[in-house]
């Protein structure tokens, strides 16, 4: 009798380890084809929400010692659609010498926009200067003009096939440029791609003073009006600590991402007038 309990005994498992299958199986498919209908949905929408998506999704992966998932972009080929995906992990490419390398440093130097600092001091400056400020009206210019600032005899990151990525991203409608005018001259600009709430601004240059700031200024005020709440400078710089700007660890930029990815949120400059005072919204 002993012999034949425990050989009951042992016969229940497989019964119980056959339940535990069948009732997660139906889960595993019911997950898998949400996921399905979720990809085709997307594929099947706009750009703004496959953006909100793999922000949403991307930034929920944990930062790990080994960079999270910089190092398996290292291994991606280059284009337009692995460079929007990087930006809505918080991760940016930079290309050196023919090498691309991706960027996810521990720390984001941003500005809050509700935090957007600009002196009385500054106010007068904006007042004073004689620019007008557009919106997307020479990409290609500006990324030459950015590209040969940086450059500065020695190489830039933004090489040729990086502006030809962002040029590919501006038709996409997620690259834009801030452009400052004197006189029907292009003295001061910028180019940043928009992720959900988030403006990265990748590279500026000026030649002509406060131009930078002019177009900044301006920039940020369309920023706030169409719902954006983050400018990512990436690393400091003078230029935006001038605004506000401060260090947050990247679990912090990637939430404040997510975050923004979970609401719709208007381009940054596509239907905007031909011109804006330097000063206007300020």
């Amino acid at each position: 009798m002993e012999r034949e309990s425990n050989h009951n005994e042992h016969a229940e498992v497989p019964v119980a380890l056959t339940e535990a299958r069948a009732l997660s199986w139906p889960n595993t498919v019911r997950q898998l084809r949400k996921g399905q209908a979720r990809l085709h949905e997307l594929s099947q929408r706009g750009l703004s929400l496959i953006q909100r998506g793999l922000g949403r999704a991307t930034t929920l992966l944990p930062p790990t010692p080994l960079g999270a998932v910089c190092g398996v972009f290292d291994s991606l080929p280059l284009t337009a659609e692995n460079v929007l995906l990087g930006y809505a992990q918080g991760i940016y490419a930079m290309d050196f010498g023919g090498k691309v390398r991706w960027h996810c440093p521990p720390d984001r130097f941003i500005i809050y926009l509700k935090d957007l600092r600009i002196s009385s001091n500054m106010r007068r400056e904006l007042k004073r200067a004689n620019y007008t400020v557009t919106f997307d009206r020479a990409p290609r210019e500006v990324l030459d003009e950015c590209a040969a600032e940086r450059g500065n005899g020695e190489g830039t990151w933004l090489s040729e096939r990086m502006r030809q990525i962002y040029l590919e991203l501006f038709e996409l409608g997620a690259m834009h440029t801030v452009e400052a005018w004197q006189d029907g001259v292009l003295v001061g600009g910028s180019f940043g791609v928009s992720i959900c709430r988030v403006w990265t601004s990748e590279s500026m240059f000026h030649r002509a003073p406060h131009a930078g700031k002019v177009q900044f200024a301006a920039a940020a005020a369309h920023l706030v009006e169409r719902g954006f709440e983050i400018v990512d400078g990436q690393q400091y710089s003078e230029h935006f600590a001038r605004f506000g700007a401060k260090d947050v660890p990247i679990a912090e930029y990637r939430s404040a991402l997510a975050r923004g990815c979970d609401v719709a949120t208007p381009g940054a400059a596509r239907a905007v007038p031909e011109g804006l005072p330097g000063a206007g919204g300020l």
